[in-house]
């Protein structure tokens, strides 16, 4: 008689929590429908808040929060955001990857609407652990110098080897990889490492030819690079001639050096006539730069013309060419 009554309590609790779980399910499904139905977007913004708080595993989500923090956005309720974006990481609904993605670099977005560089980083952060490829997150932490400059020049570096996203226009990929490359090139240049900077100065003005400073560093790194390639050519005349004048003449070594000295000097002017096009371009752009570029244009032109007549004219072409 015990066992029967055991039983029957048994079969009595099972029914009485599957009769819970169809009813809950059954509310779940009649709030979400709801949802639907509301037309008020303040009203189904507060529906949604109750509902993701009601059924924080329901299949519904990450929709619900998405449509919730576009409304969020819409409304430029960015704390919000952030707060809702620290619930979703604190408790995510599932491992959905792509959702975590999208839920943390809205709030990134949202930092930087506030112009809050802890949350930012914070949640650019987390963006990237789900996704370490994330070129909008690597490329917008980079541009802001986020979190720091070592960390930004990272975060470049690793971006300007990363393949165009199918959803990314080809013309934005280039863009944006003209100032990974120009972000790449700034610390090179700072030491004096003008070759390597030059490689990444051209991919920057490839995609943005109007930036005064890219110009003026490229000129600079060229007028470098030219008085590298003049003491080479010097240094070749000084061993040409000490072996043309060696007892007996050492005609082979003094025609290698000739040869280098020839070589040098070619490039040496190749690099003087690039550099008065890229500061003619940098002048022709104008901007904050123009004061140190002037000097070094003159000095220059000078040097190729015999004076700084035509200058002008020069510039104006350059002008022209930029489309300015």
């Amino acid at each position: 008689m015990r066992r029967m009554m055991t039983k029957s309590a048994v079969c009595l609790f099972v029914g009485l929590v599957f009769a819970v779980q169809v009813y809950a399910q059954r509310n779940e499904i009649t709030d979400w429908q709801a949802i639907q139905d509301q037309r008020d977007a303040h009203r189904r913004a507060e529906l949604l808040e109750s509902f993701i708080k009601n059924y924080p595993t329901s299949p519904q989500r990450p929709e619900a929060d998405f449509k919730l923090t576009d409304f969020y956005n819409e409304n430029k309720d960015y704390q919000k955001i952030l707060q809702h974006a620290s619930d979703y990481q604190t408790r995510p609904p599932s491992a959905d990857a792509a959702a975590k993605t999208r839920i943390y670099t809205v709030a990134m977005a949202a930092g930087i609407s506030l112009q809050n560089a802890q949350k930012t980083v914070e949640f650019g952060g987390y963006a990237l652990q789900v996704d370490p490829n994330n070129l909008s997150v690597l490329t917008t932490l980079a541009s802001l110098n986020l979190p720091d400059g070592k960390k930004a020049l990272e975060y470049a570096q690793k971006a300007i080897t990363l393949p165009r996203p199918a959803t990314m226009r080809e013309e934005s990929y280039n863009s944006t990889m003209g100032r990974m490359h120009g972000i790449v090139a700034g610390p090179l240049f700072a030491e004096q490492k003008y070759r390597e900077a030059k490689e990444h100065l051209q991919l920057a003005l490839k995609a943005n030819p109007k930036d005064q400073s890219a110009q003026y560093r490229m000129g600079f790194a060229d007028v470098t690079l030219m008085g590298a390639a003049v003491k080479a050519a010097q240094e070749a005349q000084d061993v040409a001639t000490k072996a043309l004048l060696a007892k007996p003449t050492d005609q082979a070594a003094a025609d290698a050096a000739q040869a280098k000295m020839a070589a040098a000097a070619k490039e040496a002017l190749e690099l003087r006539d690039s550099a008065i096009d890229s500061l003619a371009r940098a002048l022709a752009i104008g901007g904050t730069m123009t004061k140190e570029v002037t000097p070094l244009f003159d000095g220059l032109y000078s040097n190729k013309a015999g004076s700084l007549d035509g200058k002008d004219q020069f510039i104006a072409q350059k002008k022209t060419e930029l489309g300015l």
